[in-house]
């Protein structure tokens, strides 16, 4: 217990340390492999370094200019979209009282205030979504000479683990970094495969329906997926509000509605399970307990990062005989030994 506490105590006040030295592994691992490319063709490890981490960049600054334009208009827009949101409370309460006599006087005021604090709430989500992910973009001050440091040396962090451990024990070693390295791998490539898939077939949907700023909704929907079970949902909210505010009738946010309940059934249906094939293992319980720990520690970087860090974490107890049963309980080999049980 007291080293449970010791550990979420460094983990809180460790965040502006750790928190970019994680991100920092991840893109390290997931860069790996085409740094490794680099080498094997003759380019020094600097050389073969930079280029993997050039790339990155270069597909980072096509996402940002891809949707700059459309995210500048739609702030642009935001002051317009509270005034028609205040006009339909206003046709709302006309209604009630011609049709029924309901007079909304200060329960009106409370109606009015009520609203526009959800559409401010909204806005400070969008807001706060947008910088996020811009926060973690101006990590770029320090990522990159974490990344790239992390490359050069890794095989001097790959020796020191190792002399850590005693000889006997190196193979064990080998084996866990190379697990830890492929199911991070798995997770991120998979995890990005299926946002760019879901960015199309949503942005698709809402250009097909008529929704403006349709490939700036879909790729936020896309990127809200970071966080499990919910994130395409939240990214619903958004453009069905804007469909019911700037369209005449209540068949667009219906139809954004139902759109986005497809995708998000053949998501968690087809295209995830077929993508990833579940490698990275962890059950829901473990999963949710994940992000709320990591939300409530790191805030949205912790929601984003708590998966792969626990997927390393059972790789690591699960080459430990004394710790083995501590991953089985993280993974889902329950269900699946249940599933077969109940087929046989």
């Amino acid at each position: 217990m007291i080293i449970l506490i010791a550990a979420v105590v460094i983990l809180y006040y460790g965040k502006p340390i750790l928190l970019p030295l994680s991100f920092s592994g991840i893109i390290a691992l997931l860069l790996y492999p085409l740094c490794r490319f680099f080498e094997n063709h003759g380019f020094p490890r600097t050389l073969a370094v930079l280029l993997s981490m050039f790339i990155l960049f270069c597909i980072l600054c096509g996402v940002i200019v891809l949707l700059s334009t459309q995210v500048y208009r739609f702030i642009e827009e935001l002051p317009d979209l509270k005034e028609r949101f205040s006009n339909a409370v206003n046709d709302f309460e006309w209604f009630l009282f011609k049709n029924y006599n309901i007079q909304l006087e200060a329960q009106g005021n409370l109606l009015q205030g009520s609203s526009s604090k959800i559409l401010d709430s909204g806005v400070v989500l969008l807001g706060g979504t947008i910088a996020t992910f811009i926060a973690i973009f101006n990590f770029l001050g320090l990522l990159p000479f974490y990344v790239f440091l992390i490359l050069l040396y890794r095989t001097s962090f790959k020796e020191f683990v190792l002399n850590l451990t005693a000889a006997d024990k190196h193979g064990i070693v080998i084996k866990i970094l190379y697990q830890v390295q492929k199911v991070v791998q798995n997770y991120i490539i998979g995890l990005l495969t299926v946002m760019t898939i879901v960015a199309a077939l949503t942005s698709l949907s809402l250009f097909i329906i008529g929704i403006d700023y349709a490939i700036f909704f879909g790729c936020l929907a896309a990127m809200l997926m970071v966080i499990p079970y919910i994130g395409l949902i939240i990214g619903a909210l958004l453009p069905a509000i804007y469909a019911a505010l700037t369209k005449d009738s209540a068949w667009y946010p219906f139809a954004v509605m139902v759109s986005f309940a497809f995708i998000q059934f053949m998501e968690g249906n087809i295209i995830t399970p077929k993508i990833t094939g579940g490698r990275v293992n962890i059950n829901p319980l473990a999963a949710l307990i994940a992000l709320v720990a990591g939300g409530y520690l790191w805030g949205i970087g912790g929601l984003i990062i708590s998966l792969p860090l626990v997927a390393m974490f059972r790789v690591i107890l699960n080459n430990v005989p004394s710790l083995k049963h501590y991953g089985f309980l993280l993974g889902t080999e329950i269900y699946s030994r249940r599933k077969k049980k109940d087929e046989n």
